[in-house]
């Protein structure tokens, strides 16, 4: 396994916060995908104050201040500590994926607890960059936990094929962009329940 040392991590942690700033914070997405007899929905949201749990290092910074650190490319190598158990290792190898993850194709599936401490209800991954994402379910919207370098599979049962993923920023009551739609799916066509056709305001390309 690749070892990071602060520098490299530094690195990383800055142009990946940079580009969840402009592909993931204040957005939120919507999952629509496949169940065994029926379709689901996920509605999914990104904020400032997410990221750090994404980069598994300590700081005695808030997660706030953390994050505009790293935007205004202020953090430096004296504000965060790394483990010794590789933790962090693992996750920075996948961090520079993280943004694309919801604008290709992916796989979503409720967490199996087997043992593994981590607070999160269900993972949405892909198996190209071996990249998980853990998501806790929220009163509106759900809300990212944590970040792993493991297969969807792994972490979820069952794993279910993802149809489309829309997009909006927080303030915009409905789903304005089509960032990933599978193969085959039309996006007004989706087998979505009536109350979710109506957030997707996506013109056909």
């Amino acid at each position: 396994m690749v070892k990071y040392d602060k520098k490299a991590a530094l690195k990383i942690i800055v142009n990946a916060a940079k580009e969840y700033n402009e592909k993931l914070n204040d957005k939120q997405f919507l999952i629509v995908y496949q169940k065994e007899k029926s379709t689901g929905a996920a509605c999914v949201g990104f904020r400032d104050m997410n990221f750090l749990h994404m980069t598994g290092v300590r700081t005695k910074l808030s997660a706030q201040q953390f994050y505009s650190a790293c935007i205004e490319s202020k953090l430096s190598e004296n504000d965060f500590e790394i483990d010794n158990k590789g933790k962090v290792q693992q996750k920075l190898m996948v961090l520079p994926y993280l943004t694309e993850l919801l604008y290709h194709n992916c796989m979503i599936g409720d967490f199996i607890n087997s043992g593994i401490l981590i607070r999160a209800d269900y993972f949405v991954g892909n198996t190209k960059t071996v990249l998980s994402v853990g998501f806790r379910t929220g009163k509106s919207v759900d809300f990212p936990v944590t970040l792993y370098r493991e297969d969807v599979r792994k972490l979820s049962q069952p794993t279910n094929k993802v149809l489309a993923i829309f997009t909006k920023e927080y303030k915009e009551q409905c789903y304005n962009k089509c960032t990933y739609l599978s193969k085959g799916q039309e996006i007004h066509k989706l087998p979505v329940e009536e109350d979710i056709k109506k957030l997707i305001i996506v013109d056909e390309e």
